[in-house]
């Protein structure tokens, strides 16, 4: 509604004055004496010395849509241009004080401005529809209202806390420097019609003439946009991170109980399923940068492998008989184990302590090797997991 209420209170200011009390006629009159003998291909000035000055206004109405993965940047906006033409001027009071008029463009001289960074073909903003308002004066006023879908390279480094910068350029095509002059009245868009959009927030932009290595103008307008976090934190960011946060506990599960293999493959295959859903969604290049959530989900995968690894291993373990010898370098590394935990300092494991060690290996069992080797490789997952979502937040939310 209030995008419609802006629309409406801009075609009143293109429209706009007071009360007028001409006639139709005296509209035909005019129109007919200012497209008599008017040339469209012929630009306006008298003084072919001097440039005609193009006065710019850049209108964001709506962002359409924005695929990584394409690059495709989709906008609906309106483009402001005024310039003076002589051959449009008149007196008034000739024509019953009528001092304006709108003329179809197709059959005024117009400035090719032309999309020269567009998703598929060169557009350009001409369309026979559109009329162009006319003071009497000889101010024409062109509001283009056009779509413009431009290619924009994504950086997805930091996605889903990804910031971008897209901008469309146009050239006044077939004029040169000292023909025409283009100018931006206003160095940023324009959002007085902008509806917002749910996915990318605009925090600031830039209208400006840049020369090209040709020494062309080259109009831009530029967005510098960021994507609302809030739906992928919930819906992806804190499932991802819950899923992969619970295969350690596999670990705390009794070696007899027989799920310790299907807790760890469900939980890696859970993080699988993560890792081809960002796939499909961020671009297949790597330039400038590959998504860190993508190498933080290879992570979790590796972890969750280790695990099932570790898993394996574990029931390997529980499987021995008893009355199997348990290997010296193991003995050796679970009494180490159980010697720290009774003392505050460690001691050196050497010739002194080899009767100590005799006397406490008949001690040990496979559960033992078991007990110690679970709790090893739950608190080693636990700080790698730590560890690696740590480096994750720090490098996309610094």
């Amino acid at each position: 509604m209030n995008s419609f209420l802006g629309i409406l209170v801009l075609c009143c200011c293109i429209i706009g004055g007071p009360v007028r009390a001409y006639t139709r006629i005296n509209e035909e009159d005019l129109h007919t004496s200012l497209m008599t003998g008017y040339n469209k291909d012929i630009r306006p000035g008298l003084d072919r010395g001097t440039p005609i000055t193009i006065n710019l206004i850049f209108f964001l109405y709506s962002i359409n849509d924005f695929d990584l993965n394409t690059g495709k940047f989709s906008i609906t906006a309106i483009f402001s241009l005024r310039w003076q033409d002589e051959r449009l001027s008149w007196d008034p009071a000739s024509y019953n004080q009528t001092d304006y008029i709108a003329i179809p463009q197709y059959r005024l001289w117009l400035p090719n401005l032309l999309n020269i960074n567009p998703y598929d073909d060169i557009t350009e903003l001409r369309k026979a529809e559109l009329a162009i308002g006319v003071k009497n004066s000889g101010e024409c006023s062109w509001f283009a209202l056009n779509t413009f879908d431009v290619v924009c390279d994504a950086d997805v480094t930091k996605y889903p806390f990804d910031s971008q910068t897209c901008s469309l350029k146009f050239y006044i095509w077939g004029y040169r420097s000292n023909e025409l002059k283009a100018m931006f009245l206003t160095p940023k868009v324009q959002f007085s019609l902008f509806s917002e959009n749910g996915i990318w927030e605009v925090t600031d932009s830039a209208t400006y003439i840049d020369i090209d290595v040709n020494n062309f103008e080259t109009l831009v307008i530029k967005f510098d946009l960021k994507r609302r976090a809030p739906y992928y934190i919930v819906s992806l960011i804190l499932p991802i991170i819950s899923v992969s946060f619970l295969i350690g506990f596999v670990f705390l599960l009794p070696a007899e109980s027989g799920e310790r293999v299907g807790f760890s493959t469900t939980s890696l295959l859970s993080v699988i399923v993560y890792l081809t859903i960002i796939q499909d969604i961020l671009p297949e290049s790597s330039e400038p940068n590959v998504s860190t959530l993508g190498y933080i989900l290879v992570t979790y995968v590796i972890i969750g492998s280790i695990v099932v690894i570790e898993v394996i291993i574990s029931l390997w373990i529980q499987s021995q008989p008893s009355h199997k010898p348990i290997p010296k370098c193991i003995l050796r590394m679970i009494l180490c184990s159980q010697k720290k935990r009774k003392n505050n300092n460690v001691e050196r494991f050497d010739t002194k302590q080899e009767s100590d060690f005799y006397d406490m290996k008949d001690d040990v069992t496979w559960v033992d090797v078991l007990k110690i080797f679970d709790k090893w490789c739950f608190f080693t997952t636990m700080i790698v997991f730590f560890v690696s979502s740590l480096i994750y937040f720090c490098t996309v939310l610094i």
